[in-house]
């Protein structure tokens, strides 16, 4: 029995071996990337490594240099703390917007982090000169319309209420005072 684990063993570790060299380079740069966005930061790991110091005081030391250390990257903004409705609030600020792909806006282990919709208040509207709006909420966000405005649309003004709608495919529906939807996109402005 002992045999044939160990057999069942040394196949698996040689068929993991091959699909390590069947994997191109560019695949293994890729993994790292992604290992490199997901993994904590080494100011952390390093704190929690102290855990596993054997004797007291040289834990008790480990974690006073590892805690001073991650109070001034902090301090200094290298290191961000966030707790989860930190992280909701700056998700719904960013709706909209195309981003790298960021494990702390991914949403993962979160359930319902992908936001669906965000309501605002206009803070102000304009037409540009394709004849389309560009409208600018009051927590900073700005909009623009994407197709042509309808006849049928009501002028979007300061004050009004607005709830913006993912839609299909990447786009966005915005709707203004629960008027006609029409499609907008997040710009940076």
């Amino acid at each position: 029995m002992a045999h044939s684990n160990l057999h069942i063993a040394g196949l698996l570790s040689a068929a993991a071996a091959a699909s390590l060299t069947l994997s191109s380079p560019a695949d293994a740069q890729e993994t790292d990337k992604k290992a490199a966005l997901t993994a904590p930061p080494t100011i952390y790991t390093d704190l929690v490594a102290c855990k596993d110091v054997a004797e007291s005081m040289a834990r008790l030391a480990c974690y006073d240099e590892k805690v001073a250390a991650l109070e001034t990257a902090q301090a200094t903004n290298k290191v961000v703390i966030a707790d989860r409705e930190q992280v909701r609030e700056a998700r719904r600020g960013l709706f909209g917007l195309t981003l790298p792909r960021i494990k702390l806006f991914d949403g993962d282990g979160d359930e319902g982090a992908q936001i669906e919709q965000v309501e605002g208040v206009i803070k102000s509207a304009r037409t540009i000169r394709s004849g389309k709006w560009l409208i600018r909420l009051e927590d900073g966000a700005v909009w623009q319309q994407t197709e042509p405005a309808r006849s049928t649309m009501r002028r979007p003004k300061t004050g009004d209420s607005i709830v913006i709608k993912r839609g299909s495919l990447g786009s966005f529906l915005a709707k203004v005072n629960d008027g006609r939807g029409f499609k907008v996109k997040r710009v940076v402005n």
